[in-house]
């Protein structure tokens, strides 16, 4: 269609316009923007910066962020307000170096249950240059070195507020380079255009002393239109620049989105792929559009549950009717690193003497199983390391110096830390003992099973920390716990708490609680803060205990927020939705109630010592294990409710079995304190798998692993069984897998 004189006229207009903003560089000079990520809806966020230039910048005639050049920040220092008046300043080491090698994730900052909401933020920091070039050409624009931008919200930050950062030129007046004038002549030969001037007609402009003429040609000024709209170029990487699949929203930046019209974030369709331009593996729709300035917007989306740990590449695009639409440029993408996916996270398992490291990919691969070859009362050092799934070769032995009693693993990162009875901490890659910590327990703590100074651990995927339950003075208890960073090898400040830690304690970072049910039959959770610090919430819900039970054990399944615990000494289960949770602060400790209810297990069956250690696999199955110590063979397999948020939460099912005598273990024994059993979900087949340690004078010798939905989909009842029993004969004999150690 050809356009009439008017037509031209308005397309130019707009390049015009465009033109003569890089033309004004005197003053402030877009770099970039800090924003609040809440990547973990009602859990977490963080503060992101995203650093808009070089190879994020927008491409001429787009000047939204018009450094062509990098420009690196540093010597950055944050400063946050928070809900309750508090600040905390976070020091460089907040902020992670993005894959772009010019923007920053921030750390997580928990925001559920009590913990404050951020009010607004201070970002200080270095420009490591203070010469620029800008991509309209020209010669470089000097800038001043630091940069200051807050941004606040009332009453509290929300999703996605954001603060540009600016740099201010070194001047408060400047004539613009060359290659602007240049510009601005094409965007006034486009206006002469329209006006029905001739092509060949020309302007004499001055230009620092030098009389420079130039023929304008209508296609350039049609060209320049046409690349400002329709194609967006994005941003090298997301922020943050890595996830978890099925649990974490990462978000799209780019520059020459439409900057009329709506988007409806429903409607932008983000496509998925191994490579840039590659087949599309999936497709996800986006979650919110943000405009940060000008053309700049970000797309946030959820990480499909589906992707497996890798690198991956994302374009946008809408097409649908009524949007403003467009399409991501040709070889443009937005890269993301998926770290785990949410079934693969040994999170939420009970801290107990068993370690299952899952792969890291979340697809098929080797689980393999860390057992300790100790217990609080005794043990002799070292631990086995078997292959359960995968490969399955032979047991292996680690050799350390003190008696180990539980371990736990971290498939994001493929690392095992397992403690000892004194105050050693493990770091365990495959088979090799790497590095040996020392934990700040300063006294044992005593439990109906043995005493110790370091009693157990569970790992945090999610944010790679392990949680340690300690003996501990400072504390009405003598106990408490500690945190240790993985990513720096550093303890937290130890944690004493005011009732006593649980034997296996839990971790739920979806929610940033550590769960801890006591021998006294409180299920404490403590509160992980936006700081790292720790809050005691000690339970006034129904007693937990039993017939005279006590609690013995801490579990949960992390996709729903329901919590379990068996009572020693009963045969009672203790469940209670921890979604409808509400906290009360105090001192030294605060309270909290939940809907709750006791599940009372009928069995035919004996259990040694009554119903102790538990384990929840984590997926979508929604199953979990308790079972005795000291001795015997009995467990039983829990269907726990697969929604959560309203009610009073019930087991739905359960079923009771007997471990059957093998070649590898003999007459199965159960082991010691602190519980030789965990849980998990296969990565090779999807089924929930519990996995238990068989002991003989006082040492493992061999693993059986249970299929946990073939136990409650067998027989059940029969002459001299209760209706949950599962007898022997009825037991599939594939249901269960043997290992010697």
């Amino acid at each position: 269609m050809q356009r009439t004189p008017r037509q031209l006229g308005n397309v130019c207009i707009l390049v015009l316009a465009a033109v003569f903003a890089t033309a004004a560089w005197a003053g402030t000079i877009p770099v970039g923007y800090i924003a609040w990520d809440v990547n973990f809806p009602g859990n977490a966020g963080e503060f992101d910066i995203v650093n808009q230039t070089g190879p994020n910048s927008s491409t001429f005639p787009d000047t939204t962020f018009p450094i062509s050049s990098t420009l690196s920040l540093s010597s950055l220092t944050l400063v946050v307000t928070f809900s309750n008046s508090s600040t905390v300043t976070e020091p460089l080491s907040y902020f992670a170096l993005s894959p772009d090698g010019e923007s920053f994730d921030g750390s997580a900052i928990p925001i559920g249950g009590t913990n404050p909401l951020p009010v607004s933020a201070t970002l200080t920091g270095d420009f490591s240059s203070t010469s620029i070039t800008v991509n309209s050409g020209g010669a470089p624009v000097s800038i001043l070195p630091t940069f200051s931008v807050t941004l606040s919200d009332s009453p509290t930050l929300v999703d996605q507020d954001l603060a540009v950062i600016y740099a201010t030129t070194g001047s408060s007046s400047s004539t613009p380079e060359p290659g602007t004038w240049i510009s601005v002549m094409l965007g006034l030969g486009c206006l002469l255009l329209a006006k029905g001037k001739s092509i060949t007609s020309r302007l004499q402009f001055t230009m620092r002393g030098a009389s420079v003429v130039k023929t304008l040609p209508i296609v350039l000024c049609l060209i320049a239109a046409q690349s400002a709209f329709g194609q967006v170029k994005l941003n090298a990487w997301t922020a943050p620049s890595s996830g978890v699949a099925g649990v974490n929203n990462v978000n799209i930046g780019g520059t020459s989105f439409p900057t009329s019209g709506t988007i409806t974030p429903a409607n932008v369709v983000v496509t998925i792929a191994a490579t840039c331009g590659g087949t599309p593996i999936t497709t996800a729709p986006g979650t919110a559009v943000t405009t940060v300035l000008g053309s700049s917007k970000r797309v946030q989306f959820n990480l499909p549950i589906t992707l497996a740990t890798g690198d991956y590449f994302l374009t946008v695009a809408d097409s649908a009717a009524g949007d403003a639409d467009f399409t991501t440029l040709s070889g443009s993408c937005s890269e993301v690193s998926v770290t785990a996916t949410s079934s693969s996270l040994n999170a939420c398992l009970a801290g107990s003497s068993l370690g299952v490291l899952l792969p890291g990919s979340g697809a098929a691969g080797n689980v393999t199983a860390y057992v300790p070859k100790g217990y609080w009362g005794s043990g002799t050092t070292g631990l086995f390391v078997q292959n359960i799934e995968g490969t399955i070769g032979t047991t292996s032995t680690i050799s350390t110096p003190g008696v180990v009693n539980s371990c736990s693993a971290n498939p994001a990162t493929g690392q095992t830390v397992c403690v000892a009875n004194d105050t050693d901490v493990y770091l365990i890659t495959g088979t090799s003992l790497n590095t040996t910590l020392t934990s700040s327990s300063n006294t044992t703590t005593g439990f109906s099973g043995g005493s110790c100074h370091n009693c157990g651990v569970a790992i945090d995927a999610l944010n790679n920390t392990a949680v340690i339950n300690m003996g501990l003075t400072g504390g009405a208890s003598g106990s408490g716990v500690q945190v240790l960073n993985l990513n720096t090898n550093t303890f937290n400040t130890a944690f004493p708490m005011h009732k006593e830690v649980s034997e296996n304690i839990s971790i739920d970072p979806t929610r940033s609680l550590i769960l801890s049910a006591d021998e006294g039959g409180n299920y404490v959770l403590l509160q992980i803060q936006s700081n790292g610090s720790l809050l005691e919430f000690d339970s006034v819900t129904s007693t937990i205990a039993v017939s005279g039970g006590e609690s013995d054990s801490s579990a949960e399944d992390c996709s729903t927020g329901i919590a379990i615990t068996p009572n020693e000494g009963s045969d009672g289960v203790f469940i209670e939705d921890l979604t409808q949770s509400v906290f009360t602060p105090g001192s030294p400790a605060g309270t909290y109630t939940s809907p709750n209810s006791t599940l009372i297990v009928k069995s035919s069956y004996g259990f040694s010592a009554g119903l102790d250690g538990s384990a929840v696999a984590q997926g979508s199955g929604h199953l979990a294990v308790v079972t005795g110590e000291f001795g015997g063979n009995t467990f039983v397999i829990l269907e726990l409710p697969s929604t959560s948020g309203s009610g009073t939460p019930a087991i739905v099912d359960y079923a009771s079995a007997q471990i059957p005598s093998s070649t590898a273990c003999g007459t199965f024994s159960a082991g010691y304190d602190p519980h030789t059993i965990t849980a998990y979900t296969s990565p090779n087949n999807g089924k929930s798998y519990a996995v238990f340690a068989g002991y003989s004078s006082g040492v493992p010798v061999c693993l059986a692993v249970v299929d946990m939905a073939a136990v409650l989909a067998a027989p059940r009842g029969g002459s001299g069984y209760q209706p949950h029993d599962v007898s022997p004969a009825n037991l599939p004999a594939s249901a269960l897998t043997f290992f010697k150690l």
